[in-house]
């Protein structure tokens, strides 16, 4: 490898970089949306003190600021013939569909 392609810094143009971060925007908005309607829930329906709602997203951002680089880490590790994200995904799917209908009925 020569030193040119050790160090290719290639400048993204302006419209190039916002066509990538459009994306975000309705990632963020669904996130903010699942967000405040858990947040609305846990308040008005179930009365749960706003404190504690807010110590549980505290919990959870921190365990989320842990987590994700060791399964960033994992999943960029992992090859199959299905691709890196896919395993994961499917593990995921039975418990985060159990995760989500508990969510909304708590005991």
């Amino acid at each position: 490898m020569n030193e040119k392609e050790k160090h290719d810094t290639t400048r993204y143009s302006f419209k190039k970089a916002a066509a990538y971060s459009t994306s975000q925007i309705v990632n963020t908005a669904a996130y903010q949306t699942f967000a405040l309607l858990t947040f609305t829930f846990y308040f008005a329906v179930i009365g749960i003190n706003v404190y504690l709602i807010t110590i549980g997203f505290i919990i959870w951002s921190v365990w989320n600021s842990i987590n994700d680089p060791i399964l960033g880490a994992l999943s960029d590790r992992t090859h199959t013939k299905c691709g890196r994200r896919f395993p994961y995904m499917m593990i995921s799917i039975i418990p985060m569909a159990i995760i989500s209908i508990l969510l909304f009925y708590p005991p």
